[in-house]
């Protein structure tokens, strides 16, 4: 019998993203969002045992997608980040006056 699962992880842990569009899926397992897949029995601890031993080369490589996106999508906007501690209490109070906050 063949069941959907996340075809990275092969949890069945999966929900609908949004039902009108029905090619996404979350899996709760993995943080996966996209196309699910139908596997039987085989193909599921074919697709665990695989997720199990290259996990941690998967998250990392996902990690790393996702700041390149936030990087990429920094330079085509402006900005401007201010360090917790490069501000006295002082500096921060007059910066939110100066902006009626």
């Amino acid at each position: 019998m063949k069941r959907k699962i996340c075809p990275r992880c092969g949890s069945e842990n999966i929900d609908w993203r949004i039902p009108q569009l029905w090619s996404m899926w979350d899996c709760k397992d993995c943080k996966y969002t996209g196309p699910v897949i139908e596997a039987d029995d085989d193909l599921i601890e074919e697709i665990r045992a695989d997720w199990e031993e290259h996990k941690e080369e998967y998250l990392e490589f996902e990690r790393k997608r996702a700041c390149k996106i936030v990087n990429d999508l920094c330079d085509e906007v402006e900005i401007y980040r201010v360090e917790e501690d490069a501000l006295t209490d002082e500096e921060m109070d007059a910066k939110l006056r100066e902006l009626n906050l």
